[in-house]
C-alpha cells in the first residue's frame, strides 16, 4: 500500500480514509509542521492465520489504533521496531522506543504511535492465543518496552523479514518457522525472574540465528577475504558458537563458504550470456583468490572442470 498511488484531490484525508480507517485499521495523519503524509506499507503473511511481517517507509506522522477500530477477536500481538525511534502514547502514558528499540503491543489496545522523524518501520504480528499458550498470565492487551540488552528481538524480526522475502517454503517448514518466532516472542513476554520463564528452546533461537548468518555470507560471498571471525562479529556471538551452529547442519564455515562459492561460479559458467568472461574473472568475482584451488575445488564437487561445464552450456 502506497501513498504514491493516490493523487487526487483532498488527498489527506482519502489517505486517512482508504488506507488507514479502512485498510490499516488506525488514524494517520501527518505531524505538525512535517512535510504532507507520505508512506509505502508491504504486508507479507508468514503462513496461515494473521501471523505477518510488515515494512512500511513514512514521513513524519501519528499512526493511532483508537477504540473504534479495536474488532471483536483482533487481539494479535506485534513485535515493533522503529529506524529513529518514537513515542507511543496510551491511557497509561507516553512511552519513549528509542531508535532501533524494540516494543510488543497489542490490537487489542488503543494507542497511538508518534514517529516525530518518519524512517523506516517494522513489524513482526502473531495471534495472541499462540503466545497464550506458552505465556501462563499473558495479558489482554501488553504494552512493553524490551530492554536493549536481549537478543531475541532483532533475532526474531530478522528471521520474520527473512521469511516474508525468501522463496516460498513448504507448509510443513514454514509451520516449524512460526512456531520459532512463536517461542522467541513468548521469551520477551515472559523475561527473566518470571513465574514459568525459561530460554527459548534450542532450535527457536538456532535455527534463525543460522538462516541469519547464511544470508549474511551469500551477501558478501564475492569479498575473498571474509572470514570466520567477521561474521561471528556481525552477529555478536563468537567463532566457536558460529561453527557449532553449522555443525547442526553436518557441515561447517568453511565448506560452506567454499560449496557457495562453487555454485556461484557455476551459475555464472553455465550462463550463454557470460561466455565471453574469462573463467579466471568468474572465479575471482565468486570470492576464490587461488585459480588452481578454485579448479580443484570445482572438480571434486561436480566432476567436472569449469570449461567443461562452459562448453556443456552449449
Amino acid at each position: 500500500m502506497s501513498s504514491r498511488d493516490y493523487a487526487g484531490r483532498d488527498k489527506a484525508e482519502a489517505l486517512r480514509e482508504l488506507f488507514g480507517r479502512a485498510l490499516m485499521r488506525v488514524d494517520l495523519w501527518a505531524c505538525q509542521d512535517a512535510v504532507p503524509l507520505d508512506f509505502h506499507v508491504t504486508l507479507m503473511p508468514l503462513g496461515a492465520g494473521t501471523a505477518a511481517y510488515a515494512y512500511s517507509e513514512h514521513t513524519p506522522a501519528h499512526f493511532a489504533h483508537r477504540p473504534a477500530h479495536i474488532g471483536a477477536g483482533a487481539d494479535d500481538l506485534l513485535l515493533t521496531t522503529t529506524q529513529h525511534g518514537c513515542t507511543i502514547r496510551s491511557a497509561g502514558g507516553d512511552l519513549e522506543i528509542p531508535a532501533g528499540g524494540f516494543v510488543l503491543h497489542s490490537k487489542a489496545r488503543a494507542h497511538e504511535f508518534i514517529h516525530r522523524w518518519g524512517g523506516r518501520t517494522a513489524s513482526l504480528q502473531l495471534p495472541r492465543a499462540t503466545l497464550a499458550a506458552r505465556v501462563p498470565g499473558l495479558e489482554e492487551a501488553p504494552l512493553r518496552r524490551l530492554h536493549a540488552g536481549i537478543p531475541e528481538p532483532a533475532l526474531a524480526m530478522g528471521y520474520a523479514q527473512l521469511l516474508a522475502a525468501g522463496p516460498g517454503l513448504s507448509a510443513p517448514l514454514l509451520h516449524s518457522a512460526r512456531l520459532h518466532l512463536q517461542e522467541l516472542v513468548a521469551g520477551m513476554l515472559l523475561g527473566p525472574g518470571q513465574p514459568g520463564a525459561r530460554p527459548p528452546a534450542g532450535d527457536a533461537v538456532d535455527v534463525p540465528r543460522l538462516a541469519l548468518i547464511q544470508r549474511d555470507i551469500l551477501a558478501r560471498i564475492a569479498q575473498s577475504e571474509l572470514s570466520l571471525a567477521q561474521i561471528a562479529r556481525l552477529h555478536h556471538i563468537t567463532p566457536r558458537q558460529v561453527q557449532r551452529l553449522f555443525a547442526r547442519e553436518g557441515t561447517c564455515f568453511s565448506d560452506y563458504v567454499r560449496d557457495a562459492r562453487l555454485e556461484r561460479a557455476r551459475a555464472a559458467l553455465a550462463d550463454p550470456a557470460q561466455r565471453h568472461r574469462r573463467v579466471l574473472a568468474i572465479a575471482l568475482e565468486s570470492g576464490f583468490d587461488d585459480f588452481s584451488a578454485f579448479s580443484r575445488a570445482f572438480r571434486r564437487r561436480f566432476g567436472m572442470t569449469p570449461s567443461e561445464v562452459r562448453g556443456a552450456s552449449g
